[in-house]
């Protein structure tokens, strides 16, 4: 497992590369189906999007990697929020303009949440996926349980916002817990917080 770590960065090229196998892995994910709803040019959406997340995640925040590259886990401290200026940090920022109506459905549907409903010092996994030709294959959960075992070594506690109640059902197999949802009704989308404390040392 590769780890990169807050002051560590990966090269533009791989945040790409990630981005593009997000696009594919969150095709169906329920904002990005409220926010796109033609399939196709929601994969191109998601990939902006994330690639915009992971350009502002890269040097701050943990990315465990699977050793193959065929998945990864990003781990971000929840206090961190994102702003409107890491949309302008991102090399790929141009989207907003060709995609600005997906992009505000996507900002609006996630509004609701509030970061203040986790401890300071927890991090939350921020984003996690697999490249869906290895969904299945138990990636994903050896990404989070490996990282976990790590940080975890820290003191850190941690949390998750979830969107799909099946990603709620694997997480709470993981240790997770709910304990709190929002509505966004306008979506017919519920956001799940789930936290799940580390193991203080």
């Amino acid at each position: 497992m590769k780890i990169i770590r807050p002051g560590e960065k990966l090269s533009k090229d791989k945040l790409r590369y990630f981005a593009k196998m997000a696009g594919r892995a969150y095709v169906n994910d329920p904002v990005h189906s409220y926010a796109t709803k033609n399939p196709a040019r929601r994969v191109k959406f998601v990939y902006h999007f994330m690639m915009e997340r992971l350009n502002t995640s890269n040097g701050e925040d943990y990315f465990y990697i699977d050793d193959e590259e065929r998945g990864v886990c990003v781990w971000r401290r929840a206090h961190n929020e994102y702003g409107v200026i890491d949309f302008l940090k991102c090399p790929d920022w141009l989207y907003l303009y060709w995609f600005w109506p997906n992009t505000l459905r996507t900002l609006f549907a996630y509004s609701p949440l509030d970061v203040k409903v986790f401890d300071e010092d927890t991090w939350i996994i921020s984003p996690v996926f697999v490249d869906p030709e290895f969904q299945g294959r138990g990636i994903a959960t050896e990404l989070i349980t490996r990282s976990m075992e790590d940080l975890s070594k820290l003191g850190y506690k941690f949390g998750l916002e979830a969107q799909d109640e099946g990603n709620v059902r694997y997480y709470e197999k993981l240790g997770f817990k709910t304990v709190k949802t929002v509505r966004y009704e306008k979506g017919n989308i519920t956001h799940y917080y789930m936290v799940r404390e580390g193991a203080k040392e």
